[in-house]
């Protein structure tokens, strides 16, 4: 593959005249970098899509919307990751890159590309069947009004909240409230702004955290964290012996509007220099940075628990966790759901946990209603009599 790469490195200076043959090059670096693991994205994808076919029978949703990255990837996961070399192959043709380098930096962009979409799709399928057994339980989505159901986070705290991914509710009058990702940094305007929400930047982010409750905005900025103390922190796992894996945890120091600008113009200035093969006659400013710390991956939870104090934690594997670890996590209140492959059914200690302590909310309008369309015809009948010893016999019921 490197010597192919090399036949094609700084053949068109201005890299405006790319011959089509030398385009597939980028597929076939693809398909050395990935080779068979395609095939299992596109398994993945059938999982979930199936799913969520069900989720939308039974919870009678609309549809879904998935993040732009994670759409393209679905659609179609080969040419997705092709698209990740553009600018690196731009780069080879025009000789700014050698061989060498571009073979380092495009397997870097197609690896972690593969693999932060097979963990969404992970993510998102496990949220799904969360809400599938919930379904099952006879709850509805009452959040978004729209009825689809949206896996993506971009752009929706510009208002300056944090609202939820969903809200599902029974007639019994419980809700749960889940928010993928969050908490997420808020709009700000100035630096005392930016000091104010400054801990939406630095605090750890969970895969998903889960509310009793309905609630549209979860930001509160009074207190140790950013957010309302939630019930549920859940974590995914999608690999193979993710237990044995380490994090790197990265250090934050809180920034004023000024350094904030500061760091934005200078990452701007050397981009553009670099793309420009320029030099940069300004002395950029230099900045310290924190130092952070590693941490095993099975911990993680441990210290999201500490920060956020939830009623339980909760690890869903797709694989069969090391029976010491999981041992190891129930001593900490931790719940642990392992083996799941794509069997939403395995998810169901997860809606019984939810479910457990609830309080019921009797409605009595939305029950007899809830009644008279399960035992139509008993509801007629008793309908019939009632209106007959009032006197009215001309009578034409219908349901719409």
């Amino acid at each position: 593959m490197l010597d192919k790469l090399k036949e094609v490195e700084g053949i068109d200076k201005t890299g405006t005249n790319i011959p089509q043959e030398i385009e597939e090059i980028k597929e076939n670096f693809v398909d050395f970098i990935i080779g068979n693991k395609i095939k299992e994205a596109y398994e993945w994808i059938s999982y979930l899509y199936v799913t969520l076919e069900e989720l939308k029978e039974k919870m009678t949703i609309k549809g879904w919307l998935f993040s732009r990255e994670m759409k393209s990837f679905i659609e179609n996961p080969k040419k997705h990751l092709v698209k990740k070399l553009f600018l690196y192959f731009h780069d080879l043709v025009r000789g700014r890159i050698s061989a060498e380098e571009f073979f380092t930096k495009g397997r870097q962009a197609i690896n972690s590309s593969f693999g932060s979409n097979m963990r969404s799709i992970y993510q998102i399928w496990g949220f799904a069947s969360i809400l599938l057994e919930l379904a099952n339980k006879d709850f509805k989505l009452t959040y978004p009004e729209h009825g689809y159901l949206s896996f993506d986070r971009t752009g929706k705290q510009k208002s300056g909240t944090i609202p939820p991914n969903a809200v599902i509710s029974d007639i019994f009058g419980r809700s749960f409230s889940f928010f993928i990702e969050a908490p997420r940094p808020i709009a700000w305007e100035d630096g005392n702004d930016l000091e104010k929400v400054w801990k939406l930047y630095s605090t750890l982010r969970p895969d998903m955290l889960i509310y009793k409750g309905f609630y549209v905005d979860i930001v509160d900025l009074s207190g140790d964290i950013p957010i309302k103390r939630p019930n549920y922190v859940i974590e995914f796992k999608e690999l193979d012996n993710w237990w044995k894996r380490w994090r790197y945890l990265k250090g934050y120091k809180p920034l004023s509007g000024n350094e904030w600008r500061a760091r934005w113009i200078k990452g701007l200035y050397e981009g553009l220099a670099e793309v420009l093969g320029a030099n940069l006659k300004d002395e950029m400013p230099s900045f310290t940075e924190e130092k952070g710390k590693r941490i095993r991956e099975y911990k993680i939870i441990n210290l999201y628990k500490s920060i956020y104090n939830p009623d339980k934690g909760v690890v869903i594997s797709r694989t069969k966790v090391d029976d010491n670890v999981v041992e190891e996590l129930k001593k900490d209140d931790i719940l642990v759901v392992d083996d799941t492959q794509f069997s939403s059914e395995k998810l169901h200690p997860i809606a019984d946990e939810l479910l457990s302590g609830s309080q019921v909310k009797l409605n009595y309008k939305e029950l007899a209603y809830e009644f008279a369309m399960e035992r139509k015809n008993e509801f007629v009948k008793w309908l019939y009599e009632k209106l007959k010893r009032l006197g009215i016999n001309n009578i034409d019921i219908a349901f719409s």
